[in-house]
C-alpha cells in the first residue's frame, strides 16, 4: 500500500514510522525545509519538503505518488492553543483533505483528542456529542465534521481518531512523565497541582500499533477512540516513576479538589470489535520503558 504520512517526525509520528518500517507499504513522508530525520528512521524512506500552508507547491508530487493511504497527524503550533493557531491549522487541514481527494486518495487517518468530548467524568464512547471548550477542541471538531463530509461527496474513507494521553519515549519535555522523570534527575521532588486527577494514559507504542491496525483493516468513514480503557491518578504516574528510581517520593491527596477531580477514560470497544487492536502495555511497563529511554 502506498502510504503518505504527515507529522511523522513528531512524538508519535516517530513511533510510527519505525512500526511501519518492516511492512509491505511505500511510504512518502512530508518534512519541513531542511529537516533532519531521525537517525533510527529507515535509510531509504522517502520524503518531500514543505508544509501545510503551501500546499500547492509539492501537490504534484502527491498526484506522482498515488496515495492509497494518508494517515494524517501534523498540527503546527503545538503547544499554542490559541484561536490563531487552531483557525489556521483547521484552514490548512480542510485544504489538505480536499488536496488528497483531487489526487485520488481513498482514504485519510486523521488524528484528533480525547479533549473534543468536552467531558471530564465516566466511560467515553464514540457516539457522545463532541463539545467544543476552546479554540483548539473547536477547529479538531470542525475538521472531523468537514472531513467526513468531504469524503463524502468525493468516494473517499474518513477515519477520525481520538487519542487519550500518549505517553513515552521522544515527549515533549513539559509533559507530565518527562516533567517527573527530569524532576528525579536533578533530586527534586515534583511539584504536582492536581495529584487527584485522574487520566487514560496510553502507550505510545499502543497508539501506534492501532493506527497501523486501522490503516491496514478498516475501510469505512467512522471514528475511533484511542487509549488503554482505564484512568490512572496523577499520584499512581509519580510514585511509579518513583520506584523506578528508587526514589523516596510520596504525594498527598488533595482532599479538598479530590470530589471534582477530572477522571475520564476511554470505551475502546469499538475499535477492538473492528479491527481486533486492544492495548497491550501496562501502565507500569510503559513507564519503566520510558525511563529507560531517558
Amino acid at each position: 500500500m502506498r502510504v503518505f504520512i504527515t507529522g511523522g517526525t513528531g512524538f508519535i509520528g516517530t513511533h510510527l514510522i519505525k512500526n511501519l518500517q518492516d511492512s509491505n507499504h511505500d511510504i512518502l513522508l512530508l518534512t519541513l525545509e531542511g529537516e533532519e530525520l531521525p537517525e533510527a528512521f529507515p535509510v531509504n524512506i522517502k520524503t518531500i519538503e514543505g508544509n501545510l500552508s503551501n500546499i500547492d507547491k509539492w501537490q504534484n508530487k502527491i498526484e506522482k505518488f498515488q496515495p492509497d493511504a494518508t494517515i494524517h497527524m501534523a498540527w503546527e503550533g503545538l503547544p499554542n492553543y490559541d484561536y490563531k493557531t487552531s483557525a489556521r491549522n483547521l484552514e490548512y487541514g480542510i485544504k489538505f483533505i480536499t488536496m488528497l481527494s483531487e489526487v485520488g486518495c481513498k482514504r485519510v487517518i486523521c488524528t484528533g483528542s480525547c479533549w473534543e468530548y468536552g467531558k471530564k467524568h465516566g466511560k467515553i464512547s464514540e457516539d457522545e456529542m463532541p463539545v467544543s471548550t476552546n479554540s483548539f477542541t473547536a477547529a479538531k471538531n470542525a475538521l472531523n465534521i468537514m472531513g467526513h463530509e468531504i469524503a463524502k461527496e468525493n468516494n473517499m474513507n474518513f477515519i477520525w481518531t481520538r487519542l487519550f494521553y500518549v505517553y513515552g519515549s521522544g515527549q515533549r519535555s513539559y509533559s507530565l512523565i518527562p516533567h517527573i522523570i527530569n524532576c528525579i534527575k536533578n533530586g527534586k521532588k515534583p511539584e504536582i497541582k492536581t495529584p487527584d486527577a485522574k487520566n487514560d494514559f496510553v502507550y505510545a507504542e499502543d497508539v501506534v500499533n492501532a493506527l497501523s491496525m486501522i490503516l491496514e483493516k478498516c475501510n469505512k468513514s467512522t471514528v475511533y477512540n484511542i487509549g488503554s480503557g482505564h484512568s490512572t491518578s496523577v499520584k499512581d504516574v509519580v510514585e511509579i516513576v518513583c520506584q523506578n528510581y528508587d526514589f523516596d517520593c510520596k504525594i498527598s491527596s488533595d482532599h479538598q479538589v479530590n470530589k471534582s477531580s477530572v477522571d475520564f477514560y476511554a470505551d475502546i470497544s469499538k475499535i477492538k470489535k473492528e479491527t481486533g487492536w486492544e492495548p497491550k502495555t501496562s501502565i507500569q511497563e510503559g513507564i519503566k520503558n520510558t525511563v529507560k529511554y531517558y
